[in-house]
């Protein structure tokens, strides 16, 4: 028993050691180019926009009256102004942008993790500011009625040459051997009412697809298949926002 046990912490410590000497990280689309971006460090949590904890401990009053509010329809009429954060992102995807701009007024915010150490003149440092309090407030001050979030993450796929299955995983750098690179993005996006602090959350379709690639092309077509992904999905999820909140 006890072997079996150590040669389960030996196999694990393996993994571990391979991932540490070859550099790999999960790609976020806010990290997603051949070259490294200097403005990310690392991605919005859910506690960052979506509500910070009461300063009091919470009642069943306090779930009571959330859930009663939260029981009407969430409502983003047509050409309501909106403030965009992109999670890891100094500024919103253009493509995100234009995507949504066919329905409603887009402004820009950044989405750089409060207390991150960045850009100290728009983040605040401080432990005890209630953050998403703090986004509703700066949004109320460019008159926008909701905030929209939205985080996304590549995953590469291997295909098994029998089944034609392709087995999904967070995308890692530097692995995809010179064969047909499978990947897909998947995105997720919050909406919340600036007013209320009401929210809403869904994952729109995910995209995939598949490119050659080899050893002098790899980074080229990477960020092409990057591009063309990132614009379907954010054609998709804006057509998404409106017929789910609009029509």
């Amino acid at each position: 028993m006890k072997s079996s046990v150590a040669g389960k912490w030996s196999g694990l410590l393996l993994a571990i050691s391979i991932l540490m000497v070859s550099g790999c990280v999960t790609r976020s689309i806010s990290n997603a180019g051949s070259g490294q971006n200097q403005f990310y460090s690392g991605e919005l949590r859910d506690q960052d926009v979506l509500g910070a904890m009461p300063e009091q401990g919470i009642t069943d009053d306090d779930i009571k009256t959330a859930l009663n509010n939260s029981r009407g329809s969430f409502r983003l009429p047509k050409n309501s102004s909106i403030l965009l954060i992109q999670s890891g992102a100094m500024t919103p995807d253009p493509a995100m942008q234009n995507a949504l701009k066919q329905f409603y007024s887009v402004a820009v915010f950044s989405g750089i993790p409060p207390n991150s150490g960045r850009f100290a003149d728009t983040q605040s440092k401080d432990p005890n500011v209630d953050y998403p309090k703090l986004l509703r407030l700066m949004a109320a001050n460019g008159g926008q009625e909701k905030i929209l979030v939205y985080w996304g993450q590549l995953e590469s796929g291997t295909e098994n040459k029998a089944t034609k299955v392709i087995s999904w995983v967070p995308f890692v750098g530097g692995l995809l051997p010179d064969e047909t690179q499978h990947m897909r993005i998947v995105l997720r996006i919050a909406l919340i009412d600036v007013l209320t602090g009401r929210w809403t959350a869904f994952t729109p379709e995910t995209f995939e697809s598949s490119a050659r690639s080899g050893r002098f092309s790899r980074d080229s077509v990477d960020e092409k298949q990057i591009m063309e992904l990132k614009e379907l999905a954010y054609k998709s999820a804006a057509k998404e926002i409106f017929e789910r909140f609009t029509k």
